[in-house]
């Protein structure tokens, strides 16, 4: 006899909103429904045309405004861009209600965090979040339930952090096949200046100085696999590149400067003609490398 699966038993959240429904917002709706870890998930989004898409799509069930879509949350997701995110949030506190659950899933977090906690009011729980997975399109068309499965998604508790809240979202992670990563708000910020903020910006100067060239058609027209690999995430949003940069401007500016260092480093050992030290650095670059570990799936499909 085939046993029929209680699936409100399963259901991690009740309600859910999303306040930005474009990629990230999008495909953490697409998990939610898909996995059916909510019985309702509503989005929030400016973009009439892309909010009816995510509802042509399944990425939420309904739309509406915050007013309407807040009361009686479980969980609130601010996928909003980094330098509307505050604001969002404080056009919210209103409209919450105690027990509601607060995440959110930007590349910034120590003025978020500091600030959450002293503006929301009394039951609410904030915990920052951020999954380390993301494409280079934007908008909810690109959108995909799988976009987080062997990512790491980063939760950033505050000082007086909810345990039970943090239990959930970490099961919440977990049921999305991600792996939970807990940190500090300003360890996270230092961290991701490293690999996920500088190396954007490195990008987008790498393609502006072959763009500069007096030749630059015919170099992009041979640009191969080592170009197109390296200049990838260069394609991703101006406006959204630039409030994370400028939000994270103290870390960003400590990574150029290490950066800096790196490549000083190489270009003393080219101009001198040391081969020794060439191989050396290039030789420690490649032995890191090879030690990541390949832990997206989704990719090899594409």
């Amino acid at each position: 006899m085939k046993v029929k699966r209680n699936w409100e038993a399963l259901l991690l959240f009740k309600k859910v909103v999303i306040a930005g429904v474009g990629l990230i917002g999008g495909s953490l709706g697409l998990a939610l429904t898909e996995r059916r870890l909510a019985a309702e998930v509503v989005g929030v989004d400016p973009n009439r045309d892309n909010l009816n898409l995510a509802v042509t799509m399944g990425a939420v069930h309904r739309a509406a405004s915050l007013v309407e879509a807040l009361p009686a949350a479980d969980l609130f997701i601010l996928a909003t861009p980094v330098g509307v995110t505050l604001g969002v949030l404080e056009m919210a506190v209103p409209f919450l209600t105690p027990g509601t659950i607060i995440t959110d899933v930007g590349s910034v977090k120590g003025r978020l965090v500091e600030r959450a906690e002293k503006m929301l009011p009394a039951g609410v729980h904030f915990i920052g979040g951020h999954p380390m997975a993301g494409l280079e399109v934007s908008g909810v068309a690109g959108a995909r339930g799988d976009l987080f499965q062997g990512a790491s998604y980063i939760l950033t508790p505050t000082k007086n952090f909810d345990p039970v809240a943090l239990q959930k979202l970490k099961r919440l992670v977990k049921e999305m096949g991600a792996h939970p990563v807990e940190l500090a708000a300003e360890q996270h910020d230092r961290l991701v200046a490293m690999i996920s903020h500088l190396p954007h910006l490195l990008a987008a100067t790498l393609v502006n100085t072959v763009a500069a060239e007096p030749s630059s058609d015919m170099l992009l027209q041979l640009a191969a696999g080592g170009f197109r690999d390296t200049t990838r995430i260069a394609a991703a949003n101006a406006n959204m590149w630039r409030d994370i940069l400028l939000t994270n401007r103290d870390m960003v500016l400590k990574a150029v400067r290490q950066f800096r260092r790196q490549l000083a480093e190489m270009e003393l050992a080219i101009n001198n003609f040391d081969q020794t030290a060439l191989v050396a650095v290039l030789e420690r670059a490649r032995e890191v490398r090879m030690s990541l570990a390949e832990n997206r799936t989704y990719l090899n499909e594409r």
